[in-house]
């Protein structure tokens, strides 16, 4: 696809500004532009972090005095936005430069703590591990409309270029909320079972998590057009391949049971099953 060889397709850049961007100063448009080049140089899949740079964070999050049970919309908002406002560049990127090849592809919630979802991946048995996480490889300064252009077509998104070029893709589950709640999450792990790669289960679910209505395709989404883009995605996919959907919902159940550091082996020969811990 088009986003496999540049991090940001270069027709991006060419798109009419929306009013809402427009409406920025010629200096942020500046600085925003800039940014946008920068990462149109720069494959998705080195959009990436280590257990080292996620140590990092941490560290700055004590050093601001954040709270322990912080999440990660909280840590974007009070923490990320503001270290990376000057240079509109993702977190990733502006700490490592060229960044670094991921291998594990992270999908969790957003509401759990980051404390405990950096701890969830330290504690998995993997070999010099680089994450690709959302909030911390995309640029979150950017105004909606800019960022959304990254988003407007799921499967050439950075999300889904970033997770193919991963050996594996990590569940991270959490004790405040059941990761198939959020519609992104079954978004990643229909594109895992699609390309058939091993999924590596980490943390564990909250008490009473319910893998039935309000999970899976029918899971939330706070924003409208992301609902409406992704939705779109899995009944296109869904529909282009009649066994998918089954192999999802089943592999969705297999995470949410599995024990944690357990890998769920997608197999359409087989179905999803887990191997490891338990």
């Amino acid at each position: 696809g088009k986003w496999s060889v540049a991090g940001l397709d270069p027709a991006v850049l060419q798109k009419p500004w929306s009013q809402a961007e427009q409406e920025l100063s010629d200096s942020r448009q500046f600085v925003v532009r800039n940014a946008m080049t920068r990462l149109s140089r720069i494959p998705s899949s080195r959009w990436g972090v280590d257990v080292g740079d996620l140590h990092a964070l941490l560290n700055r999050l004590d050093e601001l005095g954040m709270p322990k049970g912080a999440n990660a919309h909280e840590v974007v908002d009070q923490v990320i936005c503001k270290e990376t406002f000057e240079t509109a560049y993702p977190w990733a990127l502006q700490r490592t430069g060229q960044g670094k090849k991921s291998t594990h592809f992270v999908s969790h919630t957003w509401e759990e703590s980051v404390v405990e979802f950096c701890g969830a991946l330290e504690a998995l048995d993997l070999d010099t591990p680089v994450f690709w996480i959302c909030f911390l490889a995309l640029p979150q300064t950017w105004p909606r409309d800019a960022l959304g252009r990254l988003l407007a077509t799921p499967f050439q998104s950075p999300f889904f270029v970033a997770l193919k070029d991963c050996q594996e893709v990590v569940v991270v589950r959490n004790s405040r909320a059941n990761v198939y709640d959020r519609l992104w999450c079954t978004f990643e792990l229909l594109a895992a079972v699609s390309q058939q790669m091993d999924v590596v289960v980490a943390g564990e679910m909250p008490v009473g998590f319910s893998t039935g209505r309000g999970t899976g395709s029918t899971a939330a989404c706070t924003d409208p057009l992301d609902r409406e883009l992704i939705t779109g995605a899995i009944l296109g996919a869904t529909q282009e391949d009649s066994a998918l959907e089954a192999l999802v919902n089943r592999a969705m159940y297999r995470v949410a049971y599995a024990p944690p550091g357990a890998r769920v082996h997608i197999s359409r020969a087989r179905g999803p099953f887990w191997r490891g811990p338990g």
